[in-house]
């Protein structure tokens, strides 16, 4: 007998799933639509978190169901080996929403391997142009995947507790995380944003050997807690890159497709970099990572530098295509800059509640960092726990992030309405008022 509730999926999960994966909600999804989730004890829940910022366009829009089963009905898998048009489409379409210097696409599965892969292109440009590409610079407080190489990357020690060397990759250097509400230090936001990019020329010159592969950032820090640099870090550090000749790494997989209000987030500074790594709302539901890099990258790799089975698979490429066409159509990343600018704006007035810092984001990317008081600013991921449950009891789903995992994340579906908007953020703050 098939079973019927949330409480026996949960037991069998225990029974045949490794011990490995992350604590999880106590739901279990029996089907989904847009905006919103069902699980198998009858409750609907408003999506806030949209997968971990992945159902950009909702849950199984009927444009992107629609394309998976045609393409299934002609094929489903057939390798790297062999050229089909699916993956030809796509990787034009993306290349004409990038940045005017990206110029070629590598597809991947998943973020982990499109940072990894971004990772790999850039050293092998410094072989090509004479240097060994030794050191990679990344940030504190970043997130890049879990697999070894970005596990390395990723500037969070609680991601690697207990993994020895193999979240140890030679030569990764962390530079400091342009988090002005907690390492600001009396600065004003320009000379913050000024200092910490400073700190990576100083890495560069001072610091290390001076052979640097790369400088790997997200231009808002997810998983690190929704972190929005003061707007002078990224321009500084492009120059800095680009006059020391060292390829900027922008990790745009949670902020890229219209999360943040721009296609890219690196937009909101008019920033060129040199590799892009995408992933989650690319697939519009399905696994797909990429990474896009400029053609001085791109003349440094040969044939068969880089390869996966599953590179470009046909019916995750069609899904991608139907939700980038929706996305482009609808302008779903201009709703998202008019939702999110409304809910930021009523958001930040839970900032006089004692145990709110801060109220931070861009877009539909927004971020509410939780504190015992707001003069010590000391982190309380206890607190954050209790105001994701109140919501989920109010029938919300929510995310909890940030270095210290004491940050709401709000990042619903960028087709959220109005009216859905005002609601959520209504519950919300009788969540904080039910603490």
């Amino acid at each position: 007998m098939a079973p019927q509730s949330n409480s026996e999926i949960m037991q069998l999960s225990r029974k045949y799933l490794v011990n490995a994966l992350i604590p999880r909600e106590p739901i279990a999804v029996k089907r989904a639509s847009g905006l919103l989730v069902e699980d198998y004890d009858g409750n609907v829940y408003t999506d806030l978190f949209a997968g971990i910022s992945t159902n950009n366009f909702g849950h199984c829009h009927p444009e992107v169901v629609e394309a998976v089963i045609e393409q299934v009905r002609k094929f489903m898998h057939v390798s790297g080996f062999y050229y089909h048009m699916p993956e030809i489409e796509l990787a034009k379409t993306i290349l004409q929403h990038t940045p005017s210097n990206i110029s070629k696409v590598f597809f991947c599965n998943s973020g982990s391997e499109a940072v990894d892969g971004s990772v790999k292109f850039a050293k092998k440009l410094a072989l090509r142009e004479n240097r060994t590409g030794s050191i990679v610079v990344a940030l504190k407080g970043s997130f890049h995947g879990r697999l070894s190489l970005t596990l390395s990357l990723t500037g969070q020690r609680k991601y690697k507790n207990n993994l020895g060397n193999y979240a140890n990759y030679p030569g990764i250097v962390h530079a400091p995380c342009p988090y002005y509400y907690r390492y600001g230090g009396g600065l004003s936001a320009r000379e913050f944003g000024e200092r910490c990019a400073d700190e990576v020329a100083d890495i560069i010159d001072h610091y290390t050997s001076g052979d640097v592969a790369g400088v790997v950032v997200e231009p808002i820090l997810g998983e690190g807690g929704i972190i929005v640099p003061p707007d002078t870090y990224l321009p500084r550090l492009s120059k800095i890159c680009a006059d020391r000749a060292v390829p900027l790494i922008v990790d745009e997989v949670q902020t890229g497709f219209g999360r943040t209000g721009r296609l890219f987030a690196c937009e909101h500074w008019g920033i060129n970099p040199d590799i892009m790594a995408m992933a989650k709302a690319l697939g519009a539901g399905l696994p797909l990572g990429a990474v896009a890099v400029s053609e001085r990258v791109d003349n440094a790799l040969e044939k068969g530098d880089h390869f996966t089975t599953f590179f470009a698979n046909p019916v995750v490429c069609a899904a991608s295509l139907a939700g980038l066409r929706v996305l482009m159509r609808d302008r779903l990343h201009e709703n998202a800059a008019i939702q999110g600018e409304f809910m930021l704006k009523f958001m930040k007035e839970l900032e006089n509640h004692p145990k709110i810092g801060e109220v931070r984001g861009k877009g539909l990317m927004i971020g509410i960092e939780v504190v015992e008081d707001k003069e010590s600013k000391k982190p309380s991921s206890e607190t954050a726990e209790k105001i994701k449950l109140n919501m989920l009891k109010k029938g919300y789903l929510i995310g909890v992030g940030g270095v210290f995992k004491n940050v709401l994340r709000i990042q619903p579906p960028l087709t959220i309405d109005g009216e859905t908007a005002v609601k959520a953020v209504h519950a919300l703050s009788d969540s904080l008022k039910n603490l």
